[in-house]
């Protein structure tokens, strides 16, 4: 028995005494805007990594600052990674707390001031509602560097750079209209339609109406556009065309 499978039997007892997954380690991180990132864990176990781990994860490891998006979850189980995106956590409260709480305006409707907490909070539209949301000072990627240095993950050697399948970058250079994607809006993450693309900013319908976001907001790709979907089945069925001289087969094999 090698080396590796003696090691991943050991990581599983342990996992099953300490409660939580040991071998599930942070890989590599990139930065989508302040507060969010795109994540890499790596795991040594035969068992890809459920919701409820990663979510434990993020917890232990970054003292509950920062959570997973779930729903961006991807798993790789051939390179036994996974990604996700994750944000600082993002506190609200209700407008009203302006007025029974006492708050300091520091930009009158627009900015106020928790003297007791030290908090500043902003107000903000979500979803035609008011509310108020705390000004996080920190980055993201500073606290992941910070939470490195304690990290004992030296067996990890994932990261975006090596990993092709799980950068973003390549599909969103070729993002168009149509296409259908998750999108991080207010701090959710939510399905939308792609209206609208330039090279800074894309124009998404989401249940919410019609916005305009930077393209780093894109978090995945759902599915390509209708006509995206039938020029690759032309393209196919004219190389088959004239590998076999048969159209009405090469239709049959394009499907």
């Amino acid at each position: 028995m090698n080396k590796h499978r003696l090691l991943d039997r050991l990581e599983q007892k342990i996992n099953a005494s300490v409660g939580h997954r040991v071998d599930l380690q942070f890989a590599d991180a990139r930065r989508i805007n302040r507060n969010t990132a795109r994540f890499m864990l790596a795991y040594s176990d035969d068992q890809a990594p459920t919701s409820d781990e990663i979510t434990d994860f993020f917890s232990r490891k970054f003292n509950f600052k920062i959570t997973p998006f779930l729903s961006t979850a991807k798993v790789y189980s051939g390179e036994r990674c996974v990604t996700v995106v994750a944000q600082i956590l993002s506190l609200t409260r209700d407008i009203s707390d302006v007025k029974h709480r006492g708050m300091v305006p520091v930009i009158q409707g627009a900015v106020y001031l928790d003297v007791a907490l030290k908090e500043t909070w902003e107000v903000e539209d979500r979803e035609g509602q008011k509310v108020l949301v705390r000004n996080v000072k920190d980055d993201i990627m500073a606290l992941v560097q910070a939470r490195k240095k304690s990290m004992l993950d030296s067996r990890s050697q994932q990261s975006f750079a090596s990993f092709s399948k799980a950068d973003l970058l390549k599909y969103l250079a070729l993002l168009e209209k149509g296409d259908h994607v998750r999108v991080l809006v207010d701090d959710k993450v939510v399905d939308a339609e792609v209206l609208a693309v330039t090279d800074a900013e894309v124009k998404v319908k989401t249940k919410g109406g019609m916005k305009t976001i930077p393209r780093q907001s894109i978090v995945d790709v759902i599915s390509k556009s209708a006509q995206h979907q039938d020029k690759m089945l032309k393209d196919a069925a004219d190389y088959y065309t004239d590998a076999y001289g048969d159209p009405g087969y090469a239709q049959k094999l394009a499907k």
